[in-house]
């Protein structure tokens, strides 16, 4: 039968262990951040079939223009409005995102055959753009200014 360690060895035994479990409780209720740029599936540069760019950082997004500039969105280039985060969506959450425009919503719901998918979400100014992760490969993209909304297919480049 096991015996109760002595006061001496339980103290000793605290010393010891005790550090690491208090060194490891703020992380136990961080709450998570996005993705790191490593493990992060959205970062990397995307095309359109039209060859627009983009390019997915860990805070914003890049556009890439015809004439060869680039803008990166943020409070400046969005008038003082801009968000950006990394969540999941459920299908439904995504087609009801083009409430106003049913052939925009059918192909919405054509695309996303799953039931949810991570998403980056940017809010610049009055409109909002959502880049739905199909897999590691492709991306959709629900571009909305106000009620209006459109939507493109992006493969990583």
């Amino acid at each position: 039968m096991p015996s109760v360690p002595r006061s001496q060895k339980l103290a000793a035994l605290l010393r010891v262990v005790a550090p690491p479990i208090a060194a490891a409780l703020p992380f136990a209720c961080t709450p998570p951040s996005q993705p790191s740029p490593a493990e992060n599936p959205f970062v990397g540069n995307w095309i359109t079939a039209d060859n627009a760019q983009i390019t997915i950082r860990p805070d914003t997004i890049v556009q890439h223009l015809a004439d060869g500039q680039s803008i990166a969105l943020d409070h400046d280039t969005c008038r003082g409005v801009f968000r950006f985060s990394y969540d999941t969506r459920s299908r439904q959450a995504l087609t009801d995102l083009v409430p106003r425009q049913p052939e925009l919503r059918q192909r919405l719901s054509d695309l996303l055959v799953g039931s949810s998918y991570p998403v980056a979400e940017v809010v610049c100014d009055r409109g909002d753009q959502t880049y739905v992760l199909l897999d590691d490969r492709q991306l959709v993209a629900i571009y909305r200014d106000g009620d209006i909304g459109a939507i493109d297919r992006l493969a990583r480049n």
